[in-house]
């Protein structure tokens, strides 16, 4: 442990630095999201023209997601978010020209967001792999949380945010921001230095690394039960983001305030959690026992927002779920942190949130037909009520339940599973 990465989070310069220029980025991303959607409805006002903006955005993660991951664990980590970045910045300063050339259309936004999903790939897994370096493992939970509490104020803010500025500069000035926000998390990594743990590209082929990745997870006694426990997790939680709208409008008679107003309470929770943890990281000491106790919750306040007899109950219900969210996601990230060796990182957790985040759009699209079969009540109860049982389930995992138990195996310590 060196001298820097033992300080406490709020007095570590070099991740400061590095969070300040995520949490820019992640702001001019929630903007450019809101306005891209806002043009994509008034100008088509299609759904599938959204839903097709959606899956051009996630593909690339589900396709590319796992190969990247070696070449995250082969090169320097802070090179790969510059370039990240960078590129982002410039693939969106290209979309602002077009726009104000008149020529904005939805192919062009497709072929977009395809290009930032996959330029985005190199960010998300490499930030996250960094962050250990950077950071003393006592400092996780803190580091983590603060990424949280900037995004739940984030999106508590941006919608409103996003408005005035569509209103008063239009789209076109949206785009713009984000493209200085993606130039501004740039800069901020020219300036700061930090170690970046890897494999020797020439010593093994991509297929060994590659396997040697996977083979590391699926041996291990703890992060395997933890991406099968995740999937299903992000599976039976799927069909909600299809059925809440109906819940709001069908049966609660609210409208598009109530939804709006459901999101910014689930946004309150999720900064509650979050300002929580960073103060009080200890709450999540045991992080197994943590991680499943928060998902039995999850499903439990799930249930108190489909079975909500009022709007009352629906808000107190989203606060409810974006607090245990954080909860659960700390401890899992938590977990990962510390067991997934420095040089493994990048390919552990590509493959976590492609095999974890792949199930999602499937639980959506199966949700579809069957919410109009049984009803938004039902599908989002039966959610809670599976989320529950999966919760439950961790239960009967040792490994899960007892971690960390006296001390956790220093990560640099254990060791990289071979593919032979």
């Amino acid at each position: 442990m060196n001298g820097q990465t033992a300080l406490p989070v709020l007095r570590n310069k070099t991740f400061l630095i590095l969070w300040g220029g995520q949490v820019v980025s992640l702001l001019g991303d929630t903007l450019f999201n809101l306005a891209l959607m806002w043009w994509v409805v008034s100008v088509t006002e299609s759904a599938v023209a959204v839903s097709f903006v959606a899956l051009a955005t996630s593909l690339p993660m589900l396709i590319l997601g796992p190969f990247v991951g070696v070449y995250i664990d082969r090169g320097d980590r802070r090179l790969m978010m510059l370039a990240a970045h960078s590129l982002n910045g410039l693939i969106t300063a290209a979309m602002a020209f077009l726009y104000w050339q008149g020529i904005f259309s939805l192919p062009i936004i497709l072929v977009a967001a395809v290009l930032m999903g996959i330029v985005s790939n190199l960010d998300g897994p490499a930030y996250e792999a960094s962050i250990p370096v950077v950071v003393d493992q006592s400092e996780l939970v803190r580091a983590n949380s603060l990424m949280e509490t900037a995004g739940s104020i984030i999106r508590l803010v941006a919608p409103a945010l996003s408005g005035v500025l569509i209103a008063f500069a239009g789209v076109g000035a949206a785009i713009v921001a984000n493209s200085l926000s993606y130039f501004v998390a740039a800069l901020s990594l020219v300036v700061i230095r930090f170690a970046s743990p890897k494999i020797e590209s020439g010593a093994h082929s991509f297929k060994h690394d590659f396997k040697g990745g996977l083979g590391f997870i699926f041996r291990h006694p703890v992060l395997m039960p933890m991406l099968m426990y995740g999937a299903l997790i992000n599976l039976v939680l799927a069909p909600i983001s299809v059925s809440l709208p109906l819940l709001i409008f069908q049966v609660l008679a609210g409208g598009p305030a109530l939804m709006g107003l459901f999101g910014s309470f689930q946004s309150a929770g999720v900064l509650a959690a979050s300002l929580l943890l960073t103060s009080a990281p200890y709450l999540i000491k045991k992080s197994g026992l943590a991680l499943i106790i928060s998902a039995v919750a999850l499903g439990a306040f799930t249930l108190v927002v489909a079975l909500a007899p009022h709007q009352g109950w629906l808000l107190i219900g989203g606060a409810l779920v974006g607090f245990v969210l954080v909860i659960a996601n700390m401890a899992s990230r938590n977990i990962w942190q510390r067991e997934v060796p420095p040089e493994l990182r990048g390919r552990a957790f590509t493959a976590r949130e492609t095999i974890s985040s792949g199930l999602r759009p499937i639980g959506q699209a199966l949700a579809g037909p069957v919410v109009g079969i049984v009803g938004p009540v039902a599908m989002i109860a039966s959610a809670g009520v599976l989320c529950m049982v999966g919760g439950l389930l961790g239960f009967l995992v040792p490994s899960v339940v007892s971690y960390p138990k006296e001390q956790a195996a220093p990560a640099a310590e254990i060791p990289v599973v071979s593919n032979n």
